[in-house]
């Protein structure tokens, strides 16, 4: 029987150090890594993309003097609206993935907002 209460406790006192140690965080580093030479925007401001057509997963680079969110609008040639998001925008060059699934092949304009302002607009090929 002592064994066994013995085997019990050194059971419980390894699940309590399993617990223990999994509750443990490690400190966490922001990595910054390079941004692409094709993204890069000399200027303090200003909205790139990978080429003048993009396919689902391209990038492009949104970069900004004031952080904040910003409204990002995709609009057909007839000016409809075919998508709406909020982006949280960091300070500076914000590299992003495109993603055009849901979106069918053709001509749109981007237009990214702020303070129901027009920060940035540009017309891409969605292909």
């Amino acid at each position: 029987m002592d064994k066994l209460f013995d085997m019990l406790i050194i059971i419980f006192l390894v699940a309590i150090m399993a617990i223990a140690t999994s509750c443990v965080t490690e400190p966490y580093e922001e990595k910054i890594y390079p941004i692409e030479q094709s993204l890069k925007i000399q200027q303090n401001e200003g909205l790139k993309f990978e080429g003048p057509s993009i396919t689902d997963g391209s990038q492009f680079n949104f970069k900004v003097m004031n952080a904040g969110q910003y409204e990002l609008i995709i609009k057909d040639h007839f000016k409809n609206t075919i998508s709406k998001s909020i982006l949280d925008i960091q300070y500076g060059d914000n590299v992003m993935t495109f993603y055009t699934n849901a979106i069918l092949d053709g001509d749109y304009t981007v237009e990214f907002i702020k303070n129901n302002e027009i920060v940035r607009s540009q017309k891409i090929t969605i292909q």
